[in-house]
């Protein structure tokens, strides 16, 4: 299955609808050189127990969603083309006025030259539900909200095959929502990094990186408040927040014999708002650990622990003076050559001192899954997942608990 080549370290999302992870990211499929290409189809029907995300009135229903896939795997000389999309059509069967189209599309080049140089161009771009409680800071609304992401990322190598590596990267990212509630949520950020990589031993890898990130919140409130003579209502006047972060990172890569992986990041952070007066700046240490453990080939276990602003973490743009902790630990194990299993908790944790206009806030979330999966044949399979969620807030309406299960199935054409 090809994967996706950018990875954000210790980025943890807010959990979006459970039903998502069943209905709306549908596996990929795995191509080889004779076949290259592949197209598929796939249907799948989940049970959800509190769409709106609410503490007081939990409400169900059931999703029926529909599918399109296909794909490129392929060499073009040296480099590598990787390619898949999706495009799935979600209804629900009592709230249908929450019926949306979602897709999802990415693409990575991985190019190298004749010498030792070396790269990555690749881009993604999601379109889905939106969480309907994501955060404390907008309306609880009941109504449907797509959620647009988009992702672009260069990545230049000088040195692979040498003991030191330099590497320069780029990376822009944008989000937005179609619900004018979730206006704050919106943002856009480009960040560049350079940095020197050593391998003093076959097994070790250190790096020391700087990173430098602009972004913009292009209508976030101000804290002041206009009438609206058409709805008769307050409304808060909204500015342009521009942010900058500043970070200076150590990383290391450490192979610990032929099953074992660690990796680490320390950082030292930094990020000053624009809208001082309603976001408090940022100054402090934030990092990641991971570890990766496959002692056979059918059983595989990773853990990983971070701790960041949502900025990096949840890349919520009203969380950008907020630390989050966060672990989550996964593991998979191959029964038999056709059915296999998965199993992941995780949990984020995040407090907010008080401020000018933000008292002291706290949230807490822990999310349970568990998926089995029948392989019938290359190209069909299909998939059963049960999830649950629990949310504790300082604020009682964002308390809450949801769950979901479901099956998919999908068929691939090479």
């Amino acid at each position: 299955m090809p994967t996706e080549t950018l990875q954000n370290a210790g980025k943890v999302q807010l959990a979006v609808l459970a039903v998502l992870a069943v209905l709306a990211n549908p596996a990929h499929a795995q191509t080889d050189d004779t076949t290259p290409f592949y197209v598929g189809g796939s249907m799948g029907v989940s049970h959800v127990s509190n769409i709106y995300r609410t503490s007081d009135t939990p409400n169900s229903d059931t999703v029926v969603s529909a599918g399109v896939l296909g794909g490129i795997d392929t060499r073009l000389g040296r480099q590598h083309l990787t390619l898949d999309g999706s495009l799935q059509n979600n209804r629900y069967s009592t709230n249908t006025e929450l019926n949306y189209r979602s897709h999802s599309l990415r693409a990575a080049l991985d190019w190298a030259t004749v010498g030792n140089l070396s790269g990555l161009l690749s881009a993604k771009t999601d379109r889905s539900m939106a969480d309907f409680n994501a955060s404390t800071l907008v309306k609880q609304i009941y109504k449907k909200n797509i959620e647009t992401d988009d992702e672009y990322q260069a990545v230049a190598r000088l040195g692979v095959a040498t003991r030191y590596t330099l590497q320069a990267g780029w990376t822009q990212r944008s989000r937005n929502f179609s619900a004018q509630e979730y206006d704050r949520l919106a943002f856009s950020q480009n960040a560049g990094s350079l940095g020197i990589y050593l391998t003093p031993g076959g097994n070790v890898r250190l790096g020391l990186v700087a990173r430098r990130t602009k972004g913009k919140n292009p209508r976030y409130p101000n804290g002041t408040y206009t009438f609206d003579p058409d709805t008769l209502q307050l409304v808060a006047v909204t500015a342009v927040n521009d942010y900058t972060r500043n970070d200076a990172d150590f990383t290391a890569d450490w192979s610990v014999g032929g099953h074992s992986r660690l990796n680490a990041r320390i950082s030292r952070s930094r990020t000053r708002n624009s809208m001082s007066s309603q976001l408090s700046d940022f100054s402090g240490t934030t990092g990641a650990v991971g570890w990766n453990w496959q002692p056979t080939s059918k059983f595989q276990l990773n853990i990983q622990y971070a701790r960041d602003t949502g900025q990096e973490t949840v890349i919520h743009t009203t969380d950008l003076n907020r630390v989050y902790t966060s672990w989550t630990l996964s593991s998979s194990y191959q029964l038999t050559g056709k059915l296999s299993t998965s199993a992941k908790v995780s949990s984020n944790r995040s407090n907010r001192a008080g401020e000018a206009s933000i008292a002291e806030t706290f949230d807490n979330t822990r999310t349970y899954n568990l998926g089995l999966t029948w392989a019938f044949s290359r190209g069909l399979s299909l998939t059963c997942q049960y999830d649950h969620l629990s949310r504790d807030n300082s604020v009682t309406a964002y308390t809450y608990t949801a769950s979901s299960y479901g099956c998919t199935g999908q068929a691939i054409f090479f």
